[in-house]
């Protein structure tokens, strides 16, 4: 053996077949027989032979990948998204490739081009972290895409996503229940398709409610940096009159509005009510524990690698596309 680490050569001389019968073992090409496929297991273990996944795409075959695009590695949320991915791949034999685009075009198209140049089995892509062109070209590559969250590209490829008008209307709804007539959601506009439908489900409320639009009021809250959130949260701070509750596009940002209101002497929630989106871990450790509403973060990513892997393997999904319901968490910000 050389000092380089086992090859099929070892593994063939070890298990005593012909290194077609490797070759057709590793890269499923033609039916290997029970004994045949014992004896080369064993050999592979015995020598701790490490299959070539370079060389298995230089040959036209496809990797044992699945993509996740991302369009901000900081944010917690993916936290349990990637968890979910990644226990349904390694089960299944595969790797996760994980790409931040940084909302960048030029890391978007980096990206996009790097997945379909490594034949990756499929990609599960967060709606905000990429376009329906990165998506096409990943797709040309053979790859099996899914998109996690709604966009504009929800109609043409399958779509895991949460019904976030609902998810809106929740937290519109409950705040409206406890007397509040001068809120102001915190997203967009135009920041992604899902905060827009967040912020359609809080004006749902409010005219269910049988209240005028101008008690709902909008502000910008754009960029995924921690300075862009606080900036944010201190234009809020400084209206006056100050509103007296908060619907936040994700948690994030209604945990910087909790931080920047506490630091100014503002009690939450007796003189301003906050609530926010996602239910990340740091929710329930805020120093009000945060309202919120819940994604199921988790089974978002389990259910969108399970159907990359149906799409990738040849089996028939269940189902096109599937939406999960979000829920309302009260905790004491309100």
């Amino acid at each position: 053996m050389v000092s380089g680490g086992p090859t099929i050569r070892d593994v063939a001389q070890l298990a005593e077949v012909s290194l077609g019968s490797i070759s057709n073992y590793l890269n499923d090409r033609k039916p290997v027989s029970a004994n045949v496929r014992a004896r080369i297991e064993a050999a592979i273990e015995q020598v701790g032979f490490i299959p070539n996944d370079a060389a298995r795409i230089m040959r036209g075959a496809r990797s044992h990948a699945i993509g996740f695009v991302i369009p901000d590695a900081g944010n917690p949320f993916l936290i349990e998204v990637a968890r979910g991915i990644e226990d349904v791949a390694i089960a299944a034999g595969y790797v996760v490739v994980s790409c931040n685009t940084d909302g960048d075009p030029s890391r978007e198209d980096h990206y996009a081009r790097a997945l379909s140049e490594m034949r990756v089995a499929g990609a599960v892509v967060m709606a905000a972290s990429t376009t329906e062109n990165h998506l096409r070209t990943m797709e040309a590559s053979g790859a099996a895409v899914v998109v996690i969250g709604s966009g504009d590209h929800g109609s043409s490829f399958p779509t895991i996503e949460i019904d976030n008008v609902h998810g809106g209307f929740l937290a519109a709804d409950h705040l409206i229940k406890k007397g509040h007539r001068d809120i102001v959601f915190m997203g967009g506009p135009g920041a992604a398709p899902q905060i827009d439908d967040r912020f359609a489900g809080c004006l749902r409320a409010v005219r269910e409610a049988g209240l005028d639009d101008s008690v709902l009021r909008r502000v910008d809250a754009a960029g995924n940096s921690t300075q862009a959130r606080v900036a944010a949260s201190e234009v809020v701070a400084d209206r006056m009159p100050r509103p007296t509750a908060a619907i936040c596009a994700n948690d994030l940002l209604a945990l910087a509005l909790e931080s920047t209101l506490l630091r100014r002497g503002v009690r939450v929630p007796e003189q301003f009510a906050i609530t926010g989106y996602d239910d990340i871990e740091a929710a329930v450790l805020a120093p009000v524990p945060l309202t919120t509403v819940r994604q199921p973060q988790y089974e978002l990513g389990r259910r969108a690698a399970e159907f990359v892997l149906d799409l990738a393997e040849g089996r028939a999904p269940v189902e096109t596309g599937h939406e999960f319901m979000a829920e309302l968490i009260v905790r004491s910000s309100t």
